[in-house]
C-alpha cells in the first residue's frame, strides 16, 4: 500500500529553444493585431449599414440637393470601402512562421496553395476588376436618363448600392479572415 505522502514524479520541464521564443512573441503579437484589425473591420462595415439603414438623403428636395448629397455620400461610402479593403489586406498577411517549418508552397487535395503574396495579388486584381464593372454599370445607370438632370443623381445611387452590396461580398468572401 503506497502512503499519500508519496510525490508523483515531476514531469521535465519543457525547454522552448531561442527560435521557439521567437515565433511564441510573434505569434502573441500577431494575434493581438488581428484582433485589433478584426474589430476595426466590425466598425467599419457596421458603421456602412448602419448608413445605409439611415437612408441617404432624406432632406434632399430638388434634383440639386440630391446631387450634392449623393456626392457627400459616396465620398464617405468609397473611403469605407477602401479601409475595408485595407484592413482586408492586413488581414491577408501570413502569420509568423513556426521554426521548422517548410517555407516552400504547400499542395494540398485541390492542389497548390496561393502564398500570402499570391492571395494578396488576387485580391486587387479583384477589387480592379470589381471597380470597373461599377463604373460601367453605373454609367448605364446615368444613360437611362438621357442626359437629364436626374442622371448624376441615379449614378451616384448606384455607386452607393453597388459599393454597399459588394462590402457585403467581402466580408463573406473573406469572413474567415474578419471574424475568426
Amino acid at each position: 500500500q503506497q502512503g499519500s505522502d508519496q510525490q508523483t514524479p515531476a514531469r521535465p520541464k519543457k525547454v522552448l529553444t531561442p527560435e521557439q521564443r521567437v515565433y511564441q512573441q510573434q505569434w502573441k503579437e500577431y494575434m493581438a493585431k488581428r484582433q485589433s484589425l478584426q474589430a476595426q473591420a466590425k466598425q467599419v462595415f457596421d458603421t456602412e449599414m448602419a448608413r445605409e439603414k439611415a437612408s441617404d438623403c432624406p432632406e434632399a428636395k430638388t434634383t440639386y440637393d440630391f446631387n450634392i448629397c449623393y456626392g457627400d455620400q459616396v465620398a464617405t461610402t468609397d473611403q469605407n470601402l477602401k479601409s475595408y479593403e485595407g484592413i482586408i489586406r492586413e488581414l491577408m498577411a501570413s502569420q509568423p512562421q513556426m521554426p521548422g517549418e517548410p517555407t516552400t508552397e504547400m499542395h494540398g487535395p485541390g492542389g497548390p496553395s496561393l502564398t500570402p503574396k499570391q492571395i494578396a495579388e488576387e485580391f486587387d486584381r479583384v477589387e480592379q476588376d470589381w471597380r470597373q464593372y461599377r463604373e460601367k454599370a453605373c454609367t448605364a445607370a446615368f444613360h437611362q436618363f438621357d442626359g437629364g438632370t436626374a442622371g448624376p443623381s441615379f449614378e451616384m445611387e448606384c455607386k452607393l448600392k453597388l459599393t454597399r452590396g459588394h462590402m457585403r461580398e467581402l466580408d463573406m468572401i473573406y469572413g474567415e479572415d474578419l471574424h475568426m
